[in-house]
C-alpha cells in the first residue's frame, strides 16, 4: 500500500519521501476529515521550470483539512537533481524524466524516479495536474493542455477549461509524459504550459494556484463553489523540429496569428548561410517558440496551433 493511504485524517502538512536512492521528494500533503477522491499535483519535472513549484508553495499555505474531502498531494519538485542544477535533463544520466513515465524500477536513476513517482502516486490517483513551463530553451502561450476530443463528456477537457486559461492545447498523446501515461490508464489528467525562457512569472504562479483551486473543486474535493467553465479557445498541433544545427531567429511572437506558408523562424548554419525555415503550415497561432538563440538538430523550434471545433 502507498504511504499516501496511511495518512490519518486531518493531516496537513510535508512528508519527505524517499523515492529511489538517488532521490528525496518533499511532498505536501492533506488529507480531509472525510473520504474522498486522490488529487494528485505535480511540478519540477524538469528542472528549470518555476511557475508550477512556487504555485505548489501557495497551495500548501491555502488548504486546510476542514475544506478537504479526500486526499490532495502536491510535489513541487519531482525531479530534485535536475531542480537543483538548473536542467531539464537528469545531471546524472541525461534523460527527460518527462520521456520516462511509467518507468523501470530496475533502470537508471531518471528510469527508477519515474517508477517511484508513477507507481506510487500516479497510478493510485484519480486526478492529475501536471504542471510545466518552456524551461530555459523555450517559451510557451499560456495553455491548458488536455488529452482526447474538444467535447461534452471528455473529463480531461472539462478539468483543462475549468483551470482557467484563455488557451487549451489537445495534447499530443507523447510515450513517456506523465500526464499521458495517467491518461492512457483511466485518470483524468491535464498538463500545464506558461511563458519560460528560464524566468518565474509571478501572473503565472497566481494563474496555476487558481487553476489548481478552480480543478479541486470541481472534482468535489474542496468545499467552494465549483469551478466554472471559462471562456477558451481550443487548439491542436506539434511543434515543428529542427533539421539542422545553428542560430535560430524568430520572426514571429508568441500569440501571434500566422497564415499557411508563413516563414515564421530561420536557422543560420556555420558559413551563415539559411540552413533551415520554419514555415506554417496552416492557419494558426503561435503558442511556442525556441528561446535559446542556438539550436541543434532534433530540438523544438515552432509550435503552431491550429483552431479546433468544440461542442463546449
Amino acid at each position: 500500500m502507498s504511504w499516501v493511504h496511511d495518512l490519518p485524517a486531518g493531516f496537513c502538512g510535508w512528508r519527505t519521501w524517499e523515492a529511489t536512492a538517488h532521490a528525496r521528494i518533499e511532498a505536501f500533503c492533506c488529507r480531509g476529515w472525510e473520504d474522498g477522491p486522490f488529487a494528485l499535483v505535480t511540478a519540477g519535472v524538469h528542472g528549470d521550470e518555476y511557475e508550477g513549484p512556487s504555485a505548489v508553495f501557495l497551495l500548501a499555505k491555502a488548504l486546510k483539512p476542514d475544506r478537504v474531502r479526500g486526499t490532495v498531494v502536491a510535489v513541487p519538485v519531482v525531479n530534485p537533481a535536475a531542480f537543483t542544477s538548473g536542467t531539464r535533463l537528469h545531471p546524472e544520466d541525461g534523460c527527460n524524466l518527462a520521456r520516462n513515465f511509467p518507468g523501470d524500477a530496475n533502470g537508471g536513476p531518471t528510469q527508477q524516479l519515474a517508477a517511484a513517482i508513477f507507481n506510487e502516486l500516479a497510478s493510485r490517483a484519480d486526478y492529475l495536474i501536471d504542471l510545466h513551463s518552456g524551461g530555459v530553451e523555450y517559451v510557451f502561450l499560456p495553455v491548458s493542455g488536455f488529452y482526447g476530443e474538444p467535447v461534452r463528456g471528455n473529463p480531461s477537457f472539462r478539468a483543462a477549461q475549468v483551470f482557467g486559461l484563455p488557451a487549451l492545447w489537445q495534447l499530443p498523446p507523447t510515450h513517456g509524459v506523465l500526464s499521458c501515461e495517467a491518461w492512457r490508464r483511466g485518470k483524468v489528467a491535464i498538463g500545464m504550459e506558461y511563458l519560460g525562457a528560464g524566468q518565474l512569472s509571478r501572473d503565472g504562479v497566481r494563474e496555476y494556484q487558481n487553476g489548481i483551486l478552480s480543478c479541486l473543486a470541481d472534482w468535489g474535493l474542496i468545499e467552494t463553489a465549483a469551478g466554472a467553465l471559462h471562456p477558451s479557445t481550443a487548439f491542436e498541433g506539434d511543434w515543428q523540429l529542427a533539421s539542422a544545427s545553428g542560430i535560430f531567429t524568430s520572426s514571429c511572437r508568441l500569440g501571434d496569428e500566422v497564415r499557411n506558408g508563413t516563414v515564421l523562424a530561420t536557422t543560420v548554419g556555420s558559413h551563415g548561410d539559411v540552413e533551415q525555415e520554419f514555415v506554417s503550415s496552416g492557419d494558426g497561432v503561435v503558442l511556442g517558440l525556441r528561446s535559446k538563440a542556438y539550436i541543434c538538430g532534433g530540438n523544438w523550434g515552432v509550435l503552431v496551433g491550429t483552431r479546433m471545433k468544440t461542442d463546449a
